[in-house]
């Protein structure tokens, strides 16, 4: 059976038409580099197609060499698509250059020479290439990405290869005639190639693409799946971490509430032997009196310190005045602070250092800090902890500088990092801990070693302005 090859060119221009726009339409809510350099080659190797389809009625100049160039452009441009799609860059200067020098051999073929067979062979040869490094690129897409629509597409442009390479290999060997819309079987492998990379290639590569939007649709909802389970399992991780701290630190809860309970037991005893005697004080009642007002207060404090540390949290931001909030964590270390004999040296600055965020989570970074400075200076006959505020642009920053041996070269790299420590009981998530509290709330935590010696602890926080 004949085919008439011009007629099977005008189709495949007609095809190579349709498709791109068919492809373009499809993909359309995603127009990226990849598909626009997909569809340009796809109508610019249709205008080729139409050229050569044209060719008893046109120009050879244009039949051939315009014809060539464009087609030989188109395939190149689709090649690039690939390539983009890779993250390779190909810069559209060397494509031009390529098919210019290609051109200028096939134009010497032709018009010096005169050699139909070398310029036949020329041309087509550059097909063969393309369609092979299309194949390739195609199947580099497939093993990377793990998409099956990659390595249909890989087939298709392996097929048209072969197929080129035939129809070239007849040609040479005295079979056909050394052009390109002869008649005879040579039809059947032009149109049979065409076919192929036209239909099944267009398809192949709308698979690719939304094979490639799916599974990052896939990959996004695991990514938040896994980032909200990282974070409800780091919340569950802090607050065991404020109770484990609270445990250690029962001692010193117990021994702070106390003293004003003990003190409203005197107080009350004192106004209960008042009232039975004889003579009664009014001043000194209303003195007992007060003083249990005022331990009673403070007791009320304390607990509430210590609710307040302990309670899961849910991101209650609000104006936090950073000053009042590292004097009022340092109370929560008070007995601690005596027994160690520690020293507190403040400075603050007259501004204002207000932060928007959670009090407690706040709080949870600076006990960590102040304890892990505390437990620095155990072995030092000075123990002093430094703590600084200032503003700096619209920032608030916290320095917290111990006068202790600062950090090991071993701790030094990897200090915050999860279960990192240098605690024969520590958990190493203290400082992980705040530092994720800290991300959360748009500022940083570093820890670095003083130039005045010790380790300096600086959490910088952005500022609420008023």
């Amino acid at each position: 059976m004949q085919f008439h090859t011009p007629t099977i060119f005008l189709v495949l221009s007609f095809l190579y038409i349709m498709l791109p726009i068919a492809v373009w339409l499809a993909l359309s809510n995603q127009p990226t580099k990849t598909i626009v350099l997909w569809c340009v080659g796809g109508e610019l190797l249709a205008i080729g197609l139409l050229l050569i389809g044209l060719r008893p009625f046109v120009p050879a100049w244009v039949s051939y060499t315009v014809a060539n160039a464009l087609a030989w452009m188109a395939i190149l441009i689709q090649a690039s698509a690939l390539r983009h799609a890779l993250k390779l860059n190909w810069h559209v200067r060397y494509m031009v250059l390529l098919v210019a020098a290609w051109l200028a051999i096939f134009e010497y073929f032709r018009i010096v020479l005169e050699n139909a067979h070398l310029r036949f062979a020329w041309s087509v040869l550059f097909f063969v290439v393309d369609f092979a490094y299309i194949s390739y690129l195609a199947r580099r897409i497939s093993l990377d990405y793990d998409l099956k629509s990659g390595r249909w597409l890989s087939v298709v442009y392996g097929i048209a290869a072969v197929m080129m390479l035939i129809r070239m290999l007849r040609m040479l060997f005295g079979f056909t005639e050394p052009d390109v819309v002869a008649q005879g079987a040579d039809s059947l492998l032009v149109g049979f190639s065409g076919f192929m990379v036209s239909v099944l290639g267009n398809f192949s590569f709308v698979g690719i693409a939304m094979e490639r939007t799916t599974k990052k649709e896939m990959q996004a909802t695991a990514e938040r799946a896994r980032q909200e389970e990282s974070f409800r399992l780091s919340e569950q991780i802090a607050q065991l971490e404020r109770q484990r701290t609270l445990g250690v630190m029962s001692y010193s809860f117990a021994h702070e509430l106390s003293q004003p309970l003990t003190a409203i037991l005197m107080d009350a005893h004192a106004v209960k032997s008042s009232l039975t005697s004889n003579h009664i004080d009014a001043k000194a009642l209303s003195e007992s009196i007060e003083d249990i007002e005022r331990n009673a207060a403070r007791t009320g404090q304390l607990i509430d310190r210590i609710r307040n540390f302990i309670r899961p949290t849910h991101d209650d931001f609000e104006p936090v005045d950073m000053k009042l909030l590292v004097r009022d964590v340092k109370q929560l270390l008070l007995h601690e602070i005596r027994i160690e004999k520690i020293e507190f040296e403040w400075d603050f600055e007259q501004e204002e250092c207000v932060v928007s965020g959670d009090r407690v989570q706040l709080s949870q970074i600076v006990l960590n800090v102040y304890r892990n400075a505390m437990q620095a200076l155990a072995d030092r006959q000075v123990r002093k902890i430094f703590v600084s505020l200032d503003r700096q642009d619209q920032r608030v920053v916290l320095r917290v500088r111990d006068s202790g041996p600062g950090l090991s070269e071993e701790l030094k790299h990897n200090i915050g990092m999860p279960f990192v420590t240098s605690k024969k009981d520590g958990l190493g998530v203290g400082l992980s801990i705040s530092k994720t509290i800290a991300e959360k709330h748009s500022g940083s935590l570093s820890i670095t070693n003083a130039m005045d010696g010790g380790a300096l602890v600086e959490l910088n926080l952005p500022a609420l302005n008023f």
